[in-house]
């Protein structure tokens, strides 16, 4: 991708062309333009369309070539006929393989060419050159009209090289484009509180971008908070999953801080700028995936340095076999020679090793519901040392349930639980979305509710009555409706209801377990509680201790509350930071780096993208949010947590696979160009070779397509250690 796309000089404010570091980058980026402009006439697509056209007609004439026996045998074709239609054949491959080299090799040509300008040498120029030397080869058959040609091999690594690294480019340009659009939630224009103005009808309607710090905004019921800054007027509740993870709203009050793009649910707030806009934490998190979304893979960075060594020394071999020949045979001899060397030497096979695997793996994946955004990840992921979890919606569903419901023991039970239900259905907060789905399949009074009134951050009141318009809340008064209460401890304490010491004693103890409470009262007493817990998925703690006794660290990372922190740690036995947010999250990622190695982190939230962005694999749940799966390495497309570790599983087989394809293609490489460089073999030979050297990657690759990872459960420690070794 583009490293810096825009210089703009100092006084004529021109722009210098964009920067690519390869060119399926290049290539990308012109796709790229004309998805934005239907008008254009770049054509790139059709280029390749083109150029996979005429390799396919080439591919066909070589291999009517390569079967000229069948018409000699043929006793109605004369001897000149043969050699008439084997000449037209050798033509006809010519001519069609001259497009397929302007249209896709000249574009390789250029960047390896502006490598060179910058004093590197990369894997363009040495899939250039091997292609160079096939239809140097080929073209000088053609022309002295006998030997073999190789214009397909010329062909095809163009389209496939083109292709491939097109098809990478375009993903990370996707990536980053939906990356951008985590942008939109924020607003656009605000409502400004000016000097004079004391109303929403009176605030000043401006764009987000004229916001300065310190200025005073209105953010209404259902609308998204516009810039980073303090609560000065009002209360509200306020979901901030998108920046924090966590599925359940939050109160918010003077002088609570809130961020832009989360959303004030069932209140309105007042909120004093504390950043310039394009500087929130919302920016800050979009500018942390992208940078990493630019880098190039480690893979791409070691093939450079390795083409640094070996184009060299090809180059320096062809040429001293060229003069060593050329005086003890002649220019011929040397020629074909040297040519041999190049093309021993192409490095088709030490191209596939890696990528064939890749593409192989990926595959598999796929049909196990395990989708790898970049093939770099699976090497990663073999290497892993940690691995972080989210916690909400990654290693519980994300949605709150109810653990227990406590009357107060004196109260009639199905009173309690009817008030309960009744006020449950008057709002929409998440807790009370559960607290009523539990209660609506056990008994309970039917009642009504009128004058219902919702105090964000607190709970919602309302008068109520039972089914049959009679009040049977109290017995020792006859009136038609009870005022019912349902909110938290201080929303009771504030309504003037109080709470028995028994209920206390229960409300403490599960307090301290981490759980969230909701209390039913009227008439000044309250009637007993909800105590509500999110759940733990099936597998996650025998997954996790599977991952803990293979050998790998495990820690989760949560933006939620301490106390639950410590639950959590308690229930699966692993270390827990809690009341992190997503900045903080890099930050322990880093440590846990530094301190033991590669890191995996697993998330499902757009909270979790720096994380995502900073680990060396990020891993996001299919139930996790569009971007974060876009963003992400590794998407499990299903929120089954045992999926994981088949990917880890694929990862190591993949790796082992690779490290044999690469061994294979370096010692057919030494072995190849010694046996070329000495006379030994003949060009036809080389090539022929170098067509069986690919062939027995591509085949070795294509076993990871055959069969489906599994895990063993638990895997032993020293067999991941000596993966990762």
């Amino acid at each position: 991708m583009p490293g810096d796309e825009r210089t703009v000089h100092a006084g004529d404010h021109r722009e210098s062309p964009p920067a690519y570091c390869c060119y399926g980058c290049r290539f990308a980026a012109s796709v790229a333009r004309d998805k934005a402009d239907p008008q254009s006439n770049h054509g790139t697509l059709t280029r390749l369309g083109i150029s996979i056209f005429f390799t396919l007609n080439v591919m066909m004439f070589t291999m009517v070539l390569w079967t000229d026996d069948i018409y000699r045998d043929d006793p109605s074709m004369s001897a000149a006929a043969v050699s008439l239609l084997h000449d037209v054949l050798r033509y006809l491959v010519l001519l069609f393989t001259i497009p397929v080299v302007w249209l896709l090799g000249l574009p390789l040509i250029e960047n390896a060419l502006a490598d060179l300008r910058r004093w590197t040498i990369s894997t363009d120029l040495l899939l250039f050159l091997g292609v160079l030397a096939a239809c140097v080869y080929s073209m000088t058959s053609v022309w002295h009209g006998h030997g073999h040609v190789y214009f397909e091999v010329a062909c095809v690594v163009l389209v496939a090289v083109t292709l491939g690294r097109w098809l990478e480019a375009t993903g990370k340009q996707r990536t980053t484009e939906v990356l951008r659009s985590l942008q939109s939630l924020i607003p656009t224009s605000v409502r400004r509180i000016t000097a004079e103005s004391s109303t929403e009808d009176t605030d000043e309607i401006v764009a987000t971008t004229q916001l300065v710090i310190g200025d005073r905004v209105r953010v209404l019921p259902g609308e998204r908070i516009p810039v980073d800054g303090q609560v000065e007027q009002f209360r509200a509740m306020v979901d901030e999953q998108v920046i924090t993870g966590e599925s359940q709203p939050v109160v918010k009050a003077p002088p609570d801080a809130v961020f832009a793009g989360s959303m004030a649910l069932d209140g309105p707030l007042v909120v004093a700028a504390a950043v310039p806009p394009g500087n929130t934490t919302m920016d800050r998190l979009v500018e942390a995936v992208l940078q990493s979304a630019m880098q190039k893979e480690r893979y791409g960075r070691l093939a450079d340095r390795a083409s640094a060594i070996f184009l060299p020394a090809v180059l320096v071999i062809a040429f001293v076999t060229l003069i060593v020949h050329q005086r003890q045979a002649g220019l011929a001899e040397g020629l074909l020679a040297s040519l041999a060397v190049v093309l021993i030497a192409c490095p088709c096979a030490l191209a596939l090793a890696t990528p064939m695997a890749i593409w192989a793996a990926l595959g598999t994946a796929s049909a196990a519901g395990i989708l790898f955004r970049r093939g770099d990840a699976l090497s990663q992921l073999a290497e892993a040392r940690v691995i972080c979890f989210d916690k909400t919606g990654t290693l519980t569903t994300g949605h709150p349930r109810v653990d227990t419901f406590h009357p107060d023991g004196v109260t009639p039970l199905q009173h309690v639980r009817g008030a309960a239900r009744a006020l449950a259905q008057a709002t929409r907060h998440p807790l009370a979305q559960a607290t009523e789905l539990y209660l609506s399949a056990l008994p309970a009074e039917s009642i009504r509710l009128t004058q219902i009134e919702v105090h964000p951050g607190m709970g919602v009141k309302g008068e109520m009555r039972t089914a049959d318009g009679t009040s049977s809340f109290r017995s020792d008064v006859g009136r038609p409706t009870v005022m019912g209460y349902l909110g938290s401890a201080r929303w009771m304490h504030e309504s003037g209801q109080r709470i028995s010491e028994g209920l206390k004693s229960a409300a403490a103890r599960d307090g301290r377990g981490g759980q969230s409470l909701l209390f039913v009262a009227w008439d000044g007493e309250v009637r007993g509680f909800v105590s509500l817990q999110e759940t733990l998925r099936p597998q996650a703690k025998q997954l996790v201790s599977n991952l803990t006794q293979a050998g790998f660290r495990v820690m989760v990372l949560t933006g939620d509350r301490a106390v639950r922190g410590r639950q959590l740690a308690e229930q699966l036995g692993v270390t827990v930071h809690a009341e992190l947010l997503p900045e903080q999250k890099q930050h322990v990622i880093a440590q846990a780096r530094a301190a033991y190695g590669p890191v995996v982190m697993v998330g499902d939230g757009v909270n979790d993208l720096p994380a995502l962005a900073l680990a060396d694999v990020g891993v996001a749940m299919g139930c996790g949010a569009d971007i974060t799966c876009q963003a992400a390495d590794v998407c499990l497309m299903s929120s089954d947590l045992n999926h994981l570790p088949l990917a880890l599983q694929l990862a190591k087989r993949t790796v082992m696979t690779i490290r044999w394809n690469l061994f294979w293609s370096f010692l057919y490489n030494i072995v190849g160009i010694g046996m070329a460089a000495v006379g030994w073999l003949n060009p036809i030979v080389a090539a022929g070779a170098m067509v069986a050297s690919s062939v027995l990657v591509m085949s070795h690759s294509l076993r990871l397509a055959r069969r489906t990872p599994e895990w063993k459960s638990p895997a032993p420690a020293a067999e991941l250690q000596t993966s990762r070794a």
